[in-house]
């Protein structure tokens, strides 16, 4: 039986100059986390892997307060794998979750998060599978759980910037392999916004997309202006164009204007997503979800918002989660979700594990076991240090 023996946690600065409509990235942190197990192999203990979210700043408080000792103290039986070795990370997300109250998500909702994602990573090393392997096979229906459409997120707001520079961002994902991209609105005049939105446009080719994302900066006084101004250039989507919570204003946007909308990086639980569906006037037919496994609890909080959602007819290609963590790429594949964001610019979680290629705005998955942060150019220095006896 699997022992949990130790928890490292670090808080990364992963600060830039960039920012969005809402916020800049110049204070920015994330935790990384190791949760060692008593099993070992070649000499050194298996161990599972997580690193944040990006854009909500590091969970390691929380973690090392609450949820990880909760964890350390816990009878392995209570985590312990039922049917096979190992441990199950959905039994382990009770014993992290006792005594914790309903409602108040939020940070609580981002640090089991991170935990859970550094336990499915364990599971699916000591049962030797990739995690989306793992998933698909405990979780049926992903066609092809190893290929992924994959979307290059930029177009970040940058000082002095021009046009040109937002075009070139976009060819250099090109020669990558993203035929999908993404980039930020609403932290302009119209016409600067509708000038970077043109110079993205003419950088793409036949098949290709563009979605413009507005990190809820629109008010309701200039939503439907800017909205209306970007009709006329077959977006792929308009991605949170106001505040999270704001569900009437969204209904009553998503009624007057056509285009594809999408939301929900900045729901945190099955009950945020639950006043969504009731209120928020979303068509399940053009319409996305983006709600970040990482930050809502973990993946046995996402299979519940998914069986709700199926329930009011949301196919799973409607879920596009927030962020480029390694961790969502795998779910998104062994859950058959409907695509993953990428951030190829980061200077820290740019790229892909070594193994993985990308062709045709189609990720291939490697093989390796759980879920490649030790094959991943940037991430594995982080966490070198960490694993060091």
């Amino acid at each position: 039986m699997a022992r949990i023996v130790d928890i490292i946690e670090r808080t990364i600065q992963v600060s830039s100059s960039m920012r969005n409509a809402d916020i800049g990235f110049d204070e920015m942190t994330a935790t990384a986390l190791v949760v060692v197990s008593d099993v070992m192999r070649q000499g050194k203990p298996v161990v599972g892997l997580a690193f944040d979210s990006i854009g909500r700043y590091a969970h390691g408080f929380l973690v090392n307060e609450r949820m990880g000792p909760r964890l350390l103290s816990a009878d392995p039986s209570l985590y312990a794998c039922a049917d096979g070795p190992g441990i199950d990370p959905l039994r382990a997300w009770s014993v992290m979750m006792r005594n914790e109250k309903a409602g108040g998500h939020g940070e609580r909702a981002g640090a089991v998060g991170l935990l859970d994602a550094a336990l499915w990573d364990l599971q699916a090393k000591l049962l030797d599978q990739p995690l989306w392997k793992m998933l698909c096979d405990r979780f049926p229906g992903a066609s092809q759980p190893d290929r992924v459409t994959v979307y290059a997120s930029g177009g970040h707001y940058q000082a002095g910037e021009a046009p040109q520079r937002l075009r070139d961002e976009l060819c250099a994902y090109q020669d990558l392999g993203y035929h999908h991209f993404k980039i930020k609105a609403g932290g302009a005049s119209g016409g600067i916004d509708q000038t970077r939105i043109e110079a993205a446009l003419s950088a793409l080719t036949a098949g290709q997309t563009l979605a413009v994302d507005f990190n809820a900066g629109l008010q309701s006084q200039t939503a439907d202006a800017a909205i209306e101004g970007l009709a006329g250039y077959g977006l792929a989507w308009i991605e949170e164009p106001v505040d999270p919570l704001d569900y009437r204003l969204l209904a009553q946007l998503r009624a007057r204007h056509p285009m594809p909308m999408s939301t929900g990086e900045n729901l945190f639980s099955l009950a945020d997503v639950r006043n969504l569906l009731r209120h928020g006037g979303l068509d399940s037919t053009r319409d996305f979800i983006n709600v970040d496994i990482s930050l809502s609890y973990g993946i046995p909080e996402y299979l519940r918002i998914l069986d709700l959602a199926a329930q009011a007819g949301w196919a799973r290609r409607a879920f596009v989660p927030h962020a480029g963590h390694l961790f969502a790429l795998h779910v998104v594949g062994g859950l058959g979700l409907g695509g993953h964001e990428t951030a190829p610019s980061h200077p820290l979680l740019g790229g892909f594990p070594a193994g993985s290629t990308l062709a045709d705005g189609m990720l291939c998955l490697p093989d390796a076991p759980g879920v490649g942060f030790e094959a991943h150019a940037g991430l594995c220095k982080v966490f070198e240090p960490m694993l060091r006896p």
